[in-house]
Order: structure tokens, then C-alpha cells, then sequence
């Protein structure tokens, strides 16, 4: 019998697992300076954020999101992020960390550079489905490191509850640094949580 398809959501509400937040925001800090504030465009649920405020008190963290009942817990400007003006003052550096919207992806990625272009960020992070990476690497703009994660993520928020299962891939945190690379660094991202394959005997 063929599984039924699940519609996706409209607004695009999967929220990023705390915990693979976390993870990625510790990655990042192990190799760049500290931010002194940190955009999550498409701030959902606010997990990056969230984990930026717990990892660095001091940091000043911002938001924007399409969806008006988003909730991140931090400042968020009801806005999509090709309209956004964050405001973080003279703070530098600015690291934008996201997971963006699975819709037009590679639309968002050039919105997402163009943000950074626009906000001076240092760092554009964002976690993109592994079957992404392909057409990313195919790409001119292409990003300066990539950390690949094995672990299937189960999403939060109104579109990850219509699945009971994990998502059908791994993720993959795509950074992108000011100037434009030719090359992408491979880093496996280290693991988030623990495995759920069942070893053998």
C-alpha cells in the first residue's frame, strides 16, 4: 500500500530541533570569533536564537518570520526576510543563522546573501536538507564550508507534527562568508543526539 502523502505546510513551519540548534551553533563557534549579534531569518520557533542567549548571555539576538504566530522568544519583526532591516546598531560581528524555508530554497539562499551583504554579517549559516548540497556545489555562489550530519532530524512546529517519523534525509549546514569561494571545506557535524540505529549483535 502506498503511504499517504503529507501535504506540506503553507507557512513552511518545521521547526529546528533544539538540540541540532545547539549542535550547529557549537560547530561555528569552535571556528569564528564570537558574534555580538546573531538574525535568525525565518525564526519559527526560535531555536538558533535560543541557543545563541544560552551559549553567549551577552548576544544580542533578532528575528524575523512570515508567520504571525511565530513565537522565537526574542525580538521578531513580522516581515519576510528580503524586506528585513534588522537593527543590532554598530554590533559586529553579525552571524546570520537560519534554518530557511524548504520552498524555493535556492531562492532563499540568494535572498539569505543578500541580507548578509546588507547586515555585514561575517557569517551566513544555514541548515539545508542534504539533497540540497548537490545543486548548491553546482552552483556559482557556492558555500566556503559545509558540515554534514548524518542523523535525521524530526521537526517541530504545525508542519513537523503531520509527520510521526523523522524527515528522509540528513542536514547539512551550509556556511557562507563574505567574499565568494570556489572551493567548499567538507566537516562532518558532530552528532547532536544519540543514533537510533539498532547496533547488532
Amino acid at each position: 500500500m502506498a503511504k499517504k502523502k503529507v501535504e506540506r505546510d503553507p507557512l513552511d513551519r518545521y521547526y529546528t530541533d533544539d538540540r541540532l540548534a545547539a549542535g550547529c551553533l557549537s560547530w561555528l563557534l569552535a571556528r569564528f570569533p564570537e558574534p555580538a549579534a546573531l538574525l535568525e531569518p525565518c525564526a519559527g520557533g526560535g531555536a538558533f536564537g535560543r541557543a545563541a542567549r544560552r551559549a553567549l548571555p551577552e548576544v544580542i539576538v533578532r528575528g524575523c518570520d512570515v508567520d504571525p504566530d511565530a513565537a522565537p522568544g526574542f525580538p521578531c519583526d513580522l516581515v519576510s526576510s528580503p524586506d528585513w532591516q534588522p537593527d543590532v546598531g554598530k554590533s559586529w560581528p553579525v552571524w546570520i543563522v537560519t534554518n530557511p524555508h524548504y520552498v524555493g530554497v535556492y531562492d532563499t539562499v540568494t535572498n539569505m546573501r543578500d541580507l548578509q551583504r546588507r547586515t555585514n554579517a561575517s557569517v551566513l549559516a544555514l541548515l539545508l536538507r542534504a539533497t540540497t548540497l548537490e545543486q548548491l556545489m553546482a552552483g556559482a555562489d557556492r558555500p566556503a564550508l559545509v558540515a554534514i550530519s548524518d542523523l535525521r532530524p524530526k521537526w517541530g512546529g504545525v508542519g513537523g507534527a503531520r509527520h510521526k517519523t523523522g524527515d528522509n534525509c540528513g542536514s547539512v549546514l551550509c556556511v557562507w562568508l563574505p567574499a565568494p569561494t570556489r572551493f567548499a571545506e567538507l566537516h562532518p557535524l558532530p552528532a547532536w543526539r544519540e543514533s537510533r540505529k539498532r547496533r547488532r549483535a
